[in-house]
Order: C-alpha cells, then structure tokens, then sequence
C-alpha cells in the first residue's frame, strides 16, 4: 500500500462509503443517515483512501471541548493492514487541535478488535447500554480523556 490519504467526503463518494458499511459492519447505517451527515454543518464526514479506493472512512462531531466518533470503519478488503489503527490515530490528531477534552464513542460488545484497538489509544469503558442494537447486542461506551 502506497498512497494513504485522508479526505472530506465529497457526494460522489457517499454510495461507495455505504456499500462499505453494508458489508463491512455489523450495525448498518441506512443510506440516509450517510447523506443526513454529509449535509449536517458539524459533521465531520472523511473518506480514507489506499491505492486510490476508498478503503473506509470515519464520522465524528465536535461540540465545545467533547469529540463523539460516530462510525468509523475499514472495508473488508482491507482489513488487516492498519488502515483502521492509521484512521483513528490521524482523527485523534485532528481532534486535539480543537481543544477538545474528552472523545465518546459506543462500540458492540462482540467487536473486540475495534474495542481492543480503542483500549491501546486509551480509551475506558465508563458504561454500557443494554440491548442498544437491532441484534440486542450491548453497546460499550468508551471515552479518552485528551492531553492538551
């Protein structure tokens, strides 16, 4: 893998992220949510790319000094390359230079990867929602108190 690159979610690119998050994700967002946050002004809304495909991509929303990531995933051909780890280390960066305090995300219990790579970035479990997704699975609540 070349090329990694970072960039805002352009219109065009909103099929390719929610065929992704199809077959991708276990907790599907509908194609309307993707475009609801393309439109939505504190939206945060990027598009990973590897070798000029769109590999992933990661949603978050920035409120005074608080950070929510609220979706974050590396498409299956992809996985297993550190795309994920990369994408959620360069958001952490971005982030911090916001003067942002604390960053929340929910994570499925059973996604160990995603909850295990979030405990290595030092983020902690402070809560859970019981039966939150369509399957009943729990959610984790995670936060990472940041360093300014």
């Amino acid at each position: 893998m070349n090329n990694i690159l970072i960039v805002d979610c352009i219109k065009e690119n909103i099929d390719t992220v929610y065929e992704i998050d199809k077959t991708s994700s276990n907790y599907n967002w509908t194609r309307n949510m993707f475009t609801e946050e393309f439109e939505n002004k504190n939206s945060f809304f990027k598009v990973l790319f590897a070798d000029d495909k769109i590999a992933g991509y990661i949603i978050y929303h920035i409120v005074l000094d608080e950070a929510e990531i609220l979706n974050i995933v590396i498409d299956n051909n992809f996985k297993r390359q550190s795309l994920g780890k990369y994408l959620l280390e360069q958001t952490l960066n971005e982030i911090s230079k916001q003067n942002v305090k604390t960053v929340f995300l929910e994570v499925g219990e059973k996604n160990i990867p995603a909850i295990n790579l979030y405990l290595k970035f030092g983020f902690e479990q402070y809560n859970i929602r019981n039966n939150y997704y369509k399957n009943g699975e729990n959610a984790i609540l995670m936060k990472k108190i940041c360093q300014l």
